[in-house]
């Protein structure tokens, strides 16, 4: 479960344009954003404000309360990880640069010198909570995500835990002045550590066109 919040802008659209010119702002003018996450416990991270925390709160099944988590520390991405998370089975169809980055990432042949692993349980937010507490990235290099009701929420939560997200093009989806063209655009999503998503981008292309596969 993800969600986004943004402030109605009176002077946004008109008529029966209303709704979709009000749900397709730009990421960067939500005023909150979070998911909740259901695993060993039901926990909810939310993230408040330009220069608020992610905060993970746990499901207290006695009480029926959510409660901070942990030593009520915010949840933060470490700059660096040791984990990439995307669907391997797909090697074949990335575009080469991002081949070349998973290639290196698994023989140890990249910028810190550490062989990388791969966790990837296919729930975008399972990936991302994971991602968000011990560093790496996740993503789908394929044009699937939608931008406004996944993508831009998750990006929020992200720069609120000190990580970053990206479309494979620009450097940091947060800082992009342009809102959806449509209310269900997708777009392909990298998300993470600092350096880690950085030194993807290195890569050239890494976004894989799209494609549908059999379930």
């Amino acid at each position: 479960s993800i969600f986004g919040v943004y402030r109605v802008v009176p002077t946004l659209g008109t008529g029966e344009g209303d709704g979709v010119a009000q749900c397709t702002q730009p990421a960067r003018s939500q005023l909150a954003a979070g998911y909740a996450h259901h695993s060993g416990a039901t926990t909810l991270v939310l993230a408040v404000g330009d220069e608020g925390s992610a905060v993970e709160f746990v499901l207290d099944d006695d009480t029926g309360a959510f409660v901070v988590a942990a030593d009520g520390a915010p949840l933060r991405c470490p700059k660096r990880g040791q984990i990439y998370s995307l669907n391997d089975a797909r090697f074949d169809d990335w575009p080469e640069g991002l081949r070349s980055y998973v290639t290196d990432a698994r023989r140890g042949e990249n910028q810190t010198g550490e062989q990388y692993s791969a966790r990837y349980v296919c729930s975008l937010v399972g990936d991302f909570h994971r991602t968000m507490k011990y560093g790496g990235w996740c993503g789908n290099p394929r044009p699937h995500l939608r931008l406004q009701f996944e993508v831009a929420p998750l990006a929020f939560v992200a720069r609120a835990a000190g990580a970053v997200a990206t479309d494979g093009l620009r450097e940091d989806l947060m800082a992009n002045e342009r809102g959806p063209s449509a209310a269900h655009e997708r777009t392909p999503l990298f998300v993470g550590s600092v350096d880690d998503v950085a030194e993807l981008l290195t890569y050239g292309d890494v976004r894989q066109v799209a494609k549908t596969y059999a379930l």
